[in-house]
């Protein structure tokens, strides 16, 4: 790799796809005291591989991207990640320059058409990876040209399936200023994972517990002395403690509580079938079908509220999706760094604070 890399990453392991591209278009590079790597495959325009943390332990795959210029010529690219993904049950994680759109809203100062994005929308779809949380600059890219002959383009990124998102929660992609570079340089970084104190939230399905108007009126028709929105506070405070102990009583686990009834359900019904004269069987048959109806419109409510997704309402019902979006929406809704008014990059809990404040 000569002195160059050496003396700037001194006792680190070193590899390149030179055998797949005579100007060797990728350099990978990572402390073996701290990662282990191990290279699967590669072409001229990726570099696929195994990467495991010591600290954890718990490897990952990782495949690293240099796309060629011609739409044409990232055709193997795309057949390549999809032959990984095909063959993947690992977490994985793919990065770099794809020399690729994936938007409409990926260019200014050049016109994007539907077919300069479908080869790569259409592959990342067959992969199921999305891209992860980004900060920093929006366009990663530019031919640094004058006036109206200047194009920014969103090239890198950074994508990952489901298992690595579940892996790394607090992932995000940080695209640094460009300075001289036509590129800005891509840093994934991984934060601290604080448990931080949710903010209340009314779930609707509460409305349907039985004594619910019962809390409610209770705690409004406790006396307390003050201002009229001073009294409504107070009252909302009460409130607010009563219901979340009947949601940790009812509502703890709607999730297990729709599966363990729909369970309850199927197991009466077998039993129904093997006897169907059986009674008593017909009867609680009528009974686990109401409970688990109950429970599974709690489920659904519950879904419906933290996810937002309005085609819920049409019958879609599918668990692994909505929580999928569950989980994105609660990552993209997760500050873990923030640009404070003093142009420096904060990552601590205090410093996101401060920077709001």
């Amino acid at each position: 790799m000569g002195d160059l890399y050496l003396n700037i990453c001194p006792g680190w392991n070193f590899t390149t796809n030179l055998s797949c591209s005579s100007v060797g278009r990728i350099i990978l590079a990572w402390d073996s005291s701290t990662f282990d790597v191990d290279i699967v495959s590669m072409s001229s325009q990726h570099i696929h591989s195994v990467i495991k943390p010591k600290s954890t332990g718990v490897s990952f795959q990782c495949t690293f991207i240099y796309g060629m210029n011609l739409k044409n010529e990232r055709l193997p690219l795309w057949n390549s990640l999809s032959h990984i993904a095909d063959n993947c049950k690992q977490p994985w994680v793919i990065m770099g320059d794809f020399n690729a759109l994936m938007e409409i809203e990926d260019r200014i100062g050049g016109l994007v058409r539907l077919g300069d994005i479908q080869a790569m929308r259409n592959c990342m779809f067959h992969c199921n990876l999305s891209t992860i949380k980004t900060v920093g600059r929006q366009y990663t890219w530019n031919n640094k040209q004058e006036g109206e002959a200047r194009v920014f383009s969103r090239i890198d990124r950074v994508l990952a399936n489901a298992s690595w998102l579940d892996l790394f929660p607090t992932a995000e992609a940080n695209y640094l200023p460009k300075g001289e570079f036509d590129h800005s340089p891509l840093l994934l970084c991984f934060h601290k994972n604080d448990n931080l104190k949710r903010p209340f939230i009314f779930f609707n399905m509460w409305a349907n517990v039985e004594n619910f108007i019962d809390v409610v009126q209770t705690n409004w028709e406790k006396p307390v002395f003050g201002c009229t929105m001073y009294r409504i506070l107070q009252r909302l405070k009460w409130l607010k403690v009563d219901l979340k102990q009947m949601n940790k009583e009812g509502f703890s686990n709607v999730e297990a509580e729709n599966t363990k009834l729909y369970s309850n359900l199927l197991q009466i019904q077998a039993r129904l079938h093997a006897t169907p004269n059986d009674g008593s069987l017909a009867d609680a048959e009528k009974l686990a079908a109401a409970d688990y109806k109950q429970a599974h419109n709690a489920y659904m409510s519950y879904l419906h509220q933290t996810t937002k997704i309005n085609w819920l309402a049409q019958g879609d019902e599918n668990t692994r999706v909505f929580h999928q979006s569950i989980k994105q929406r609660r990552r993209h809704n997760t500050i873990h760094s923030i640009q404070n008014m003093q142009g420096d990059r904060v990552t601590t809990i205090e410093g996101v604070k401060d920077a709001f404040t």
